[in-house]
């Protein structure tokens, strides 16, 4: 018992860390003023929304049930 939740807080807190972590590089990457190409600029949006896209969990639409009156 003691042994699962250890894992889920640590695996929680890692998400949280590197969550953050990447949020600082995004906005530091989009804010360089060195970064005036905006091919690349797209291409780094891009990758992020994919990111969140790949992060986000997908959900299915309820079930309806099949029930005969």
């Amino acid at each position: 018992m003691l042994e699962i939740l250890f894992s889920l807080l640590l695996e929680k807190s890692l998400e949280i860390v590197l969550t953050l972590l990447l949020e600082k590089f995004w906005k530091w990457i989009l804010t360089n003023k060195n970064l005036k190409n905006l091919k690349f600029k797209n291409q780094i949006v891009l990758l992020y929304l994919h990111w969140i896209l790949l992060k986000t969990p997908l959900i299915s639409p309820p079930e309806e049930s099949q029930e005969c009156n």
